[in-house]
Formats: structure tokens, sequence, C-alpha cells
């Protein structure tokens, strides 16, 4: 479950802590751009439930958070691997 989100490409999830979207690059917290991304990060995972494809082998970055591809849940509480997080369009900008 997500609990808290700090920026537009990092949040917390409950059973893990810090989770960072893989790929995606991150825009200035402090911009417009940036808060744009925190608002629409917040709007759709904010207390949702998540699945996370966690990339272990470079464990967390120096923050303390885990690279992840993020997938919501379906209403069932099954991942809904066709819609990943990560390639929404308004994340198009990936590395």
């Amino acid at each position: 479950m997500v609990t808290r989100i700090t920026d537009g490409v990092t949040f917390e999830v409950s059973s893990l802590g810090c989770v960072r979207l893989a790929d995606v690059m991150s825009v200035n917290p402090n911009s417009q751009a940036g808060l744009e991304a925190r608002e629409f990060t917040r709007d759709n995972l904010m207390g949702t439930q998540v699945f996370l494809d966690i990339d272990n082998k470079t464990g967390p970055d120096k923050g303390g958070c885990w690279m992840c591809v993020v997938y919501r849940a379906n209403a069932n509480g099954t991942a809904n691997l066709e819609k990943n997080f990560n390639k929404i369009p308004y994340f198009a900008l990936t590395i």
C-alpha cells in the first residue's frame, strides 16, 4: 500500500519503504513540472495497493530507495501487469 508521496517518482510503500520509479527521469521537484508530477503520482497511487518489480541487482540507492517497476492492483487485488505505472504517458521521458 502506498502510504506517502515524496515527489513524482519517489514514494513510500508500507511493505518495503522508499520506492523510486525505475527508468523514469526525475524533474526538479520544486519546479512547476515537478509539482505536477507529484500531484499526478499522489492522485494515482496514494492509498492504493501496488505490486513491485524490484531491481534486486543494484539494491537500494544512496537515499535508501529501491528502484522498481510499479503496477497497480486490479479491483480483485491481483496485479494488473498490462498497466506499468512507469510507462504511463505522463512519464514519457524515460531514460
